[in-house]
Formats: structure tokens, C-alpha cells, sequence
């Protein structure tokens, strides 16, 4: 069964393992996607966590997730992040820019990035105010495709944990879910073996839609002791145990359509996305 970004529910998951320290997120209420956007995705905390009415959001951020698939004219690219850094009107603050160690599954991306705002709904605004972002979007001109090549989705997820040297995440775009039953048995079964998770349907995609292969209906950053435990992980018998739960064991193409990028938190690469 196909379920892509027009119809997409997940049902509850209740979970008794252990837990990843930092987020705990362990059972779902709701995960809805339809035409005209996205529900908020809630969850509760606990080993013996079980599934509860959807709440409001609360103390939930705005997140743009970025895939750089290619960065063509490096001179106009980073003129333009220096423009949009100046900006202040809504918020946005570069938490992760850094070049992509590996993509382990999907077409190759060069860096990742991760913008957070104060709400949801600045991460949306912000990119057509021809105060704010949309002055520096014009310095990549049209197409922008000539300067680089790249994915920009929004999601609402609860705040970043604190960011540390060498820490490692996967960043991953979920294009497409096929088998809903098989793919929330395999992520009920990983997501406690990452040390956080920020993650949520995307509420809006700025820019790299249109295509199946391009459109992102999920996205999410799971931390990791290191870039190199990311580039393990799926080596490990935990993960492999997860994978074959979803039916996954061997390729995972009919349950589910991503990217996954592996990346090693640096303040260098801040520094230099803030130029």
C-alpha cells in the first residue's frame, strides 16, 4: 500500500525499551498529512508511555531542514547567507551547517542545515518577506538552480537539545512512506537507539517540490555519540533487528522512499554559514 504526502496516518506505537535519554519520544497520537498541510504530531514521554489525545503544541520551535544537494557558484551562495543572517525580523537562527560525511540512502547531498525559529510559522513566513529572506533568496536569482541545488522544508518539533563537537545526526528527508504498518514497526524499534530525536511532518516545502523524488513529507535529526557511530549504525545488530522488524532487512525501497545524510557537528561550519 502507497501512502504518500496527501494521506498519511500513523497509529499508536507503545514501547517498553530503553529509551533515548534526551527526548524519550516513545508513542504517537497523531501524524496526519493531507493537501492543505500538516496536524502537529504529539507525543508522550516514559518507558511505559502509551498514546494520548492531541495536545497543543507547547514551547515547539520552527525548524527549516536542509538538504544542499549541490552548491554550484560558492561566491553568490554565501553572499547570500551573509544577507540572511543580517535578517532579525523573524527570528531564524543557523543551529547546524555542515558537510554531509555520507548519504546512506537517497540521491548524494553536499551539506545539511538546520535554521531554528521561534514558531512554526515564521519558518514560513520568513522566506517570501521581501524584508527578510526574500532579499537574500534574489541574490541566488532565477533559477536560484544555477547557484545551488537543494531542499528547504519546514517543520514544528520540540527544541534542539544542546549541541556538542563532534557530536554526530542523521538528517533525514522521508519522501514517501508506502507501507505505513512495516515502516512505524521499524522506526518504534530505531528511534530509541539515537540519543535525540526532533522530527515532525513538514508543514510546509520552500523550495525542491514537485517531483515524487524531490517532495518531502517527513522530516528528522537523530543524534549520535559521533559521525562515526552514524556512519556504524547501520551495521550494528540493533538497527539491523529494527530494520528486519519492518521488513526491511532486505532493501527498503518498498516500504519507504528518504534521504539519510550523516553529519559531524563543527562550530567551524556555524561560523562559516554565518559569514
Amino acid at each position: 500500500e502507497h501512502v504518500g504526502p496527501a494521506a498519511l496516518s500513523s497509529r499508536t506505537q507503545t514501547q517498553g525499551r530503553k529509551r533515548c535519554p534526551s527526548c524519550q519520544i516513545m508513542a504517537e497520537s497523531t501524524k496526519e498529512l493531507t493537501d492543505e498541510g500538516a496536524k502537529v504530531t504529539t507525543t508522550v514521554e516514559g518507558s511505559d508511555a502509551t498514546a494520548a489525545a492531541p495536545a497543543e503544541p507547547s514551547g515547539k520551535k520552527g525548524y527549516w531542514i536542509i538538504h544542499l544537494l549541490a552548491i554550484h557558484d560558492q561566491e553568490k551562495f554565501f553572499a547570500h547567507l551573509t544577507l540572511a543572517n543580517s535578517k532579525t525580523k523573524y527570528g531564524g537562527k543557523t543551529r547546524i551547517f555542515a558537510p554531509v560525511k555520507a548519504t546512506l540512502k537517497g540521491d548524494p547531498v553536499a551539506y545539511c542545515a538546520v535554521i531554528e525559529f521561534p514558531s512554526v510559522q515564521a519558518a514560513i513566513d520568513c522566506w517570501d518577506d521581501e524584508s527578510d529572506y526574500a532579499e537574500a533568496r534574489k541574490l541566488l536569482g532565477n533559477p536560484e538552480t544555477d547557484v545551488v541545488d537543494r531542499r528547504v522544508c519546514v517543520i514544528e518539533a520540540d527544541p534542539l537539545p544542546e549541541l556538542k563537537p563532534g557530536q554526530g545526526f542523521w538528517i533525514n528527508h522521508v519522501h514517501a512512506v508506502k507501507n505505513q504498518d512495516q515502516f512505524m514497526a521499524y522506526a518504534g524499534q530505531s528511534i530509541p537507539l539515537f540519543s535525540s530525536a526532533t522530527m515532525g511532518p513538514v508543514a510546509h516545502q520552500h523550495v525542491g517540490a514537485g517531483a515524487t523524488s524531490y517532495t518531502v513529507a517527513f522530516a528528522a535529526l537523530f543524534g549520535l555519540e559521533s559521525a562515526q557511530a552514524g556512519l556504524d549504525m547501520s551495521e550494528t545488530e540493533a538497527y539491523k533487528a529494527a530494520k528486519a522488524l519492518g521488513g526491511m532487512a532486505e532493501g527498503e525501497d518498498d516500504v519507504v522512499d528518504r534521504t539519510v545524510c550523516v553529519i559531524e557537528y563543527d562550530q567551524q561550519y556555524d561560523q562559516l554559514a554565518a559569514k
